[in-house]
């Protein structure tokens, strides 16, 4: 989804749409591996071989150690002319604990968030839907940055549903992401969508969830067997689970994503932590 879906929508009719998030789904998957032993319940000896470390984080340490902290840094975007929001609540399903808020250019930061860890970031203000990204694995060797959020505000979403001809259920998810040409992502300018590629999701879902691909005038077109330049893909209310999701194109290399669907959220994975076609 493109940060420029706003210009062909602002004149649709506003639908509601909103829900709240649950945090019932621990994440799981190739991009979502927990170290220790996945049920964070320390149950494990220090010193023993079990991953398990008795401190209660099911990080495996072995002592009071908190291990590596890491920081987490990124932007919030409005769909539209490029701009920023500000005051928005930037919070991280897996870690509760943990909450910011964007500045006046739509900047937010985290510092102290342990390496190894699952991150899922969600984005909340009023006129807005609850928005989250993918889910990351915190890594050991710097900062996460860049992380985007592309927001649209509540008419713009009622838009959407309009267009694909869905009422959002609150049960369910609705997911998002751009499938994005080599070094292009949301800071730059105009489309960076990899035309003629294929998405596929695991666990699979019924055809009519999705793929819905937008077309080259960021409008989601349910005909469209493969991306356009724009890149966007939608899959529509979505049952609550862990996916993976692949992008497929001959000669074309894609980053998987993996995303935790909870009840009435949208998850954008958006660029550069999308579909991003690989070097």
């Amino acid at each position: 989804m493109p940060y420029s879906l706003l210009r062909p929508l602002v004149l649709l009719v506003p639908l509601t749409a909103s829900a709240c998030v649950s945090d019932d789904l621990p994440p799981t998957g190739s991009d979502a591996t927990e170290s220790g032993d996945g049920d964070g319940d320390g149950d494990g000896d220090s010193g023993d071989g079990d991953s398990g470390d008795g401190d209660g984080d099911g990080d495996g340490d072995g002592d009071d150690d908190p291990g590596l902290l890491v920081g987490a840094s990124g932007d919030a975007f409005a769909f539209g002319p490029y701009t920023m929001i500000a005051d928005a609540k930037v919070s991280i399903i897996e870690l509760p604990d943990f909450q910011t808020t964007t500045d006046a250019e739509g900047h937010f930061a985290f510092d102290g968030l342990p390496a190894g860890h699952n991150a899922s970031f969600v984005f909340e203000r009023l006129g807005f839907p609850k928005l989250q990204t993918k889910t990351f694995m915190l890594p050991a060797d710097g900062e996460v940055e860049r992380i985007t959020f592309q927001a649209p505000d509540d008419a713009t979403y009622a838009a959407l549903a309009s267009i694909v001809g869905i009422d959002p259920d609150p049960a369910t998810c609705q997911i998002a992401s751009t499938v994005t040409r080599v070094g292009k992502s949301i800071y730059d300018q105009g489309a960076h969508g990899e035309a003629g590629a294929t998405v596929e999701i695991s666990p699979s879902l019924p055809a009519e969830h999705g793929p819905v691909y937008f077309n080259a005038n960021v409008i989601p077109q349910k005909d469209l067997t493969e991306t356009s330049d724009d890149g966007g893909v939608l899959y529509t209310n979505v049952p609550p689970d862990i996916y993976t999701i692949t992008a497929h194109k001959d000669g074309v290399e894609f980053e998987p994503i993996v995303v935790t669907c909870l009840a009435g959220v949208l998850v954008n994975a958006s660029p550069p932590y999308g579909l991003q076609a690989l070097e």
